[in-house]
């Protein structure tokens, strides 16, 4: 898996900035190059009319952008100072689209909290990168640095799989500990525990494919969502890892995959990998 390149969607928002911190610590021990990328709704008149974008006046966003981040990477020893690149249009559809055109390892994405109406209204940003993102997402709605254990949400098929490997990848390049969680639903009239003691075929066959691959692999019984939510917070872990289905109608969170739940309602860092 190529990590060589980190793009961040970048704004001078506080959830643009956790996004920005979170990739400049992941840069180092991943040993990679870090791209900011801020979407303007429009090309500026000035850039239509040989202008530029104003730059230069400390008036365009991208200017105070640069300023920040100048700063913030000062704080930073050994760090240089990240590309900008802009584009114009929609967010949702242009930061999936300029990471997928140069190649990038890893997208980067602060996560404001928004309440449902918003998300009818106005849409939500992460979620339309996330369903359209080729690349790994890292979505950050808190202060993040280096994590100390991530956990992974596996089912035990070929793109469970997929998603094991690329968390047992990204969690050695970064030297944290990495666990995981598997959910059984439970079936109407099932005896408590029943699950627990006697696992599905599927969950047995990844157990044996794991070989203690990652520790611990926690079995939970119940809705799934719901269940990673408390794995993730049992463990104390500071980033959920999974996969994530792309395309398909932005509809209502609540009414979604499990991997949209569990990316909207987490309280800690959520890394989606696109199936």
């Amino acid at each position: 898996m190529g990590l060589e390149r980190i793009v961040v969607a970048a704004d001078e928002s506080e959830a643009g900035r956790l996004g920005i911190r979170a990739a400049l610590a992941w840069s180092v021990p991943l040993g990679a190059t870090v791209t900011l990328f801020h979407v303007l709704p429009r090309v500026p008149v000035a850039a239509l009319t040989g202008g530029g974008a104003n730059r230069g006046h400390g008036t365009d966003p991208l200017t105070a952008l640069e300023t920040w981040v100048t700063a913030e990477v000062a704080e930073r020893p050994g760090q240089s100072v990240p590309a900008i690149e802009a584009g114009y249009g929609l967010p949702g559809i242009e930061i999936p689209r300029y990471a997928e055109l140069v190649g990038a390892g890893l997208l980067v994405v602060g996560r404001k909290p928004r309440s449902m109406a918003q998300r009818l209204y106005e849409g939500d940003t992460a979620d339309a990168v996330a369903r359209r993102s080729t690349v790994p997402c890292l979505f950050v709605r808190r202060p993040l640095r280096v994590p100390a254990r991530m956990i992974v949400a596996v089912d035990g098929t070929d793109r469970g799989v997929r998603v094991l490997q690329v968390g047992c990848d990204i969690a050695t390049r970064l030297g944290c500990r990495l666990s995981g969680v598997i959910v059984e639903r439970l079936h109407p009239g099932e005896p408590p525990g029943l699950a627990g003691a006697v696992p599905t075929a599927r969950t047995a066959a990844l157990q044996r494919r794991l070989n203690g691959a990652i520790e611990p692999l926690l079995v939970r019984q119940g809705d799934p969502s719901t269940e990673i939510l408390k794995a993730a917070h049992d463990l104390s872990a500071d980033v959920i890892i999974i996969g994530y289905r792309r395309g398909g109608p932005p509809g209502l969170i609540e009414a979604g995959s499990v991997a949209r739940q569990v990316a909207h309602h987490a309280p800690c860092a959520v890394l989606t990998v696109p199936l």
